[in-house]
């Protein structure tokens, strides 16, 4: 199996948006799953949205580099 360099999609040149949906198996007690289940992930969203817009990062699609606030 040829193993491909591990680059997301429109960052880097050789990728493109192009491409193929898979899915995987993952147990439900993964530690991910469980870290999603635990936390509050729409008040942290805001709360960083908010925070890092107030610092002058790119939050909302201006120019420049962004911060994503998503896991």
């Amino acid at each position: 199996m040829n193993e491909r360099d591990h680059c997301t999609s429109g960052v880097c040149p050789e990728t493109s948006e192009t491409g193929e949906t898979v899915s995987i198996y993952v147990a439900y007690n993964h530690p991910f799953l469980q870290l999603k289940r635990a936390l509050p992930w729409t008040a942290l969203v805001e709360v960083m949205t908010r925070r890092w817009a107030a610092a002058g990062k790119n939050t909302d699609g201006r120019s420049g580099l962004p911060w994503d606030v998503a896991l």
